[in-house]
């Protein structure tokens, strides 16, 4: 074997390596992570609570004025989202079947008790922040 043959053969095996590491790169289906953060978003998914083993999760969550907070049933059973008395607010969902949701969106600051009025041990809380 030439001496020479050695530089090309290995430049042709460091392209193929970078090649191969980009095209791995380019064929994932995860997105890349998000930072966290600090300030609760005042829209989207982050604004979202489950209904599930007849709890609310979170139980507590903390948004900005003017946020929509969406609720949604996954439980077996059919629930209600009623504000506790003494809300800032009063809401009251009507009854979401499996599946459902029902969203509400705080135009006040303050701290908002609520249960589900057919199970009335799952509590929560909404806290509004200016």
């Amino acid at each position: 074997m030439p001496p020479h043959f050695g530089i090309p053969f290995l430049t042709a095996c460091t392209v193929m390596l970078v090649l191969a590491c980009l095209c791995a790169g380019c064929a994932s289906s995860q997105s890349p992570p998000q930072p966290a953060s600090a300030t609760p978003s005042p829209s989207g998914s982050a604004n979202a609570i489950t209904i599930k083993n007849f709890a609310f999760s979170p139980a507590t969550l903390t948004i900005k004025t003017g946020a929509t907070v969406t609720w949604t049933n996954d439980d077996s059973a059919p629930h209600t989202v009623v504000s506790d008395a003494g809300s800032p607010v009063p809401f009251t969902s009507p009854q979401l079947a499996t599946g459902a949701s029902y969203p509400q969106t705080f135009t006040r600051a303050g701290t908002y008790g609520y249960h589900c009025s057919i199970h009335p041990s799952m509590k929560g809380t909404i806290v509004v922040e200016p």
